[in-house]
């Protein structure tokens, strides 16, 4: 799946994948290609990398607590390969939603290998 980007500021590209934003770093004023091509691995598996990092979530939250509703769905609203600092060229990040949790963001730190997208980490943020 071949995704396309338009400039955002100075120092970043935005693309998209359906409905999902997708962020990425500027690289000599061109998209950052190391990141465009774990973004390209990323859309091609999107569904098989939003299902694992929704149940790496629903190991650690109840969802009964954090929206009242524990049947409500994991909501991807964004993905960010500039998320992972330094020369992790494999990391990236999802950010999702939950219908009721109020200002919630619920980021899953991930990790490509040949096995597949692994998550690592996850936190939620409130704003």
């Amino acid at each position: 799946m071949a995704v396309r980007y338009a400039r955002m500021g100075a120092a970043g590209w935005v693309g998209q994948i359906g409905p999902v934003r997708l962020y990425l770093d500027d690289r000599d004023g061109a998209v950052n290609p190391t990141q465009a091509a774990l973004a390209e691995a990323v859309a091609g598996s999107l569904a098989a990398c939003r299902d694992a990092a929704a149940a790496y979530l629903d190991l650690f939250v109840d969802r009964q607590r954090a929206c009242g509703d524990a049947e409500e769905p994991w909501w991807l609203d964004e993905i960010d390969v500039r998320a992972c600092a330094g020369d992790d060229a494999a990391g990236y990040a999802l950010h999702f939603t939950l219908q009721g949790d109020d200002g919630g963001l619920w980021t899953v730190d991930m990790r490509a290998s040949p096995e597949g997208h692994r998550p690592f980490r996850f936190e939620r943020r409130q704003g």
